[in-house]
């Protein structure tokens, strides 16, 4: 059988090749048929009884992929592509990997010298696997890891993170500033979008660095720096030490609804025994109205790509935050005109409601399905034990309102049982830095969706989303608008998905800068936008006080005319 499927390669690239003269493939085909190949070696190498004919089977197959990958008949329709890039590096790992089992050294570092080359990031597997053991010991391979980790510590940043201490030193805090401005200079994708000079930024808050006192007040500083980047995915966090201090919150939901600040959700039973009652207008908080507090105690620290992230930031995730042992002190409204100040703790409460993952429930024979977050794959495993519930509905509604991602597979994985043929996901491209060009991009095709084989709901299926709505979750809702599968009904979501790439910073904080642009197959923008619903529905005061779901109601209006 391997006999047959090497030959199989060695046609294979020949007809490719001759084709290639008369019409390039297109980088996702080449990178599929290199994985097709690593496919074919991988047993081969991967037996852990293999042999010296089976090893070189593998290092055949190997060497003819990377050949076919290498051709420079494709360089024309392969250059900027990440997918072909990624496929390149893991391919001479495989290769790198089966040289050291077949024992030809040589051979096996020629290959260490190539993954160097194109700056792949294996160096970590090869300096720890316990298959390189013995390989490790050549003095030239020992050099060139020792290269690796060099060059990879310009980015990693690692000599400049430390411990937390109450205060850093000025170098320290001046060395985590110029970290976010590099990193973002060399890696965010939306400097374009940027109304004033980067750099002049950089210059402006070295000062406003040097005058803190704290590391507590210098983390601060840093998340202005962010923010001023105007982006969701790219943020500064506290050190573990300094987040009771500043992200300590009482379980309560308060939204901007008409221009008020209301409380829609309270999570613990005492609070509500106190009084804290959804419906209830906040009025000021700290005795300051509660906008002032909003605009000059919460707005100046978020990172947010859109007006509607913004809001949601400024008026629900971080307008109660403070110290944990401070009560945060409000001045109350009731519908009735009743107006009082009450002292709330941000900490210590016992049996909160936590919001669940996957929540099912029929509506007059609908089927409700809530999809909170993408974080566990144990998501998809609840999603098929509900599936059999799901396909005796006469229609679906499927909210992901209050789903702030997470993986977006998980997502794609449920959608899958909502088609029946194929669909496009959201296109991508990341950032190169050319030293005489400068930044150059990386682009990457539609990803897609396949049918489940098994399994295919087709009754009429409607959209919930809405400004908590992100990141993979927008990525879900890109997908069913592609689909063309029913009406997204709501608001525009919070406008912000992408790949972060994270790092650490001086005190034990961390940062991270959104490194990977999205858009809709065909190029159209969401993120700094936010997907659009089909039908729009504005949550009101009224609404609110009637304990009324207008979104839902309007959701199942249109199902029922379906």
């Amino acid at each position: 059988m391997i006999k047959i499927a090497l030959l199989t390669v060695f046609v294979s690239l020949s007809s490719v090749c001759a084709f290639s003269q008369q019409k390039l493939l297109s980088a996702d085909n080449i990178a599929d048929s290199v994985q097709a190949m690593r496919n074919q070696a991988r047993p081969l190498w991967r037996n852990p009884g293999a042999g010296k004919s089976q090893l070189d089977q593998s290092i055949n197959i190997l060497t003819s992929a990377l050949n076919y990958l290498n051709n420079p008949a494709f360089k024309a329709s392969t250059q900027g592509n990440f997918y072909l890039k990624f496929r390149k590096g893991d391919t001479y790992l495989d290769l790198l990997t089966a040289y050291v089992r077949n024992r030809q050294y040589a051979e096996a570092t020629q290959v260490l010298n190539q993954l160097y080359d194109i700056n792949s990031p294996w160096y970590t597997l090869i300096a720890k696997d316990s298959v390189f053991t013995e390989f490790r010991k050549i003095p030239q391979v020992v050099s060139l890891i020792d290269q690796f980790k060099l060059r990879a510590s310009m980015w990693q940043g690692k000599a400049i993170s430390s411990k937390y201490q109450v205060d850093l030193s000025e170098d320290e805090k001046i060395a985590g500033l110029s970290s976010l401005w590099m990193n973002a200079k060399y890696n965010f994708v939306y400097l374009d979008k940027l109304t004033t000079d980067w750099n002049k930024t950089y210059l402006a808050f070295l000062p406003q660095v040097r005058a803190t006192t704290s590391t507590a007040d210098y983390y601060k500083v840093l998340q202005r720096f962010y923010a001023s980047l105007n982006d969701g995915h790219t943020n500064v966090f506290f050190p573990a030490e300094l987040r009771k201090q500043f992200n300590s919150r009482p379980p309560i939901r308060t939204e901007l609804i008409e221009g008020r600040v209301l409380i829609t959700a309270v999570n613990n039973d005492s609070l509500l025994k106190a009084g804290i009652v959804p419906g209830l207008e906040i009025m000021s908080i700290n005795d300051i109205d509660v906008h002032t507090y909003a605009k000059n105690n919460i707005e100046p620290y978020q990172s947010a790509s859109t007006p509607q992230d913004l809001e949601i930031r400024k008026y629900s995730y971080g307008l109660l935050n403070g110290a944990e042992k401070e009560p945060v002190k409000l001045y109350l409204r009731n519908s009735k005109n009743k107006q009082w100040s009450q002292l709330v703790n941000r900490s210590g409460y016992t049996n909160n409601k936590v919001q669940k993952s996957v929540i099912f429930k029929a509506i007059d024979g609908y089927g409700y399905l809530q999809l909170n977050d993408f974080d566990d794959e144990s998501i998809v495993k609840q999603f098929d034990s509900l599936y059999q519930e799901i396909a005796k509905t006469k229609g679906l509604v499927i909210d992901i309102r209050n789903n702030g991602g997470g993986d977006s597979w998980i997502g794609y994985r449920i959608l899958s049982t909502l088609t029946s043929k194929g669909t496009s996901t959201s296109t991508s491209r990341i950032p190169s830095y050319n030293p005489r060009f400068g930044k150059e991009w990386y682009f990457d095709n539609p990803g897609s969706i396949e049918p489940d084989q098994k399994r295919l709901y087709q009754m009429p299926v409607v959209l919930l989303i809405g400004a908590r709505t992100y990141s993979a979750a927008e990525d879900f809702a890109v997908a069913f608008d592609c689909m063309q599968r029913g009406e997204l009904i709501g608001q525009p979501t919070g406008g912000s998905t992408g790949q972060p790439l994270s790092f650490n910073l001086p005190g034990g904080g961390w940062a991270r800068v959104c490194s990977k642009e999205d858009t809709y197959p065909d190029g159209k923008k969401f993120v700094g936008v936010g997907v659009q619903p089909n039908v729009l529905v504005k949550t009101t005061i009224s609404d609110v006080l009637k304990g009324r779901d207008a979104t839902l109601e309007k959701a199942l209006e249109i199902l029922r005319k379906r």
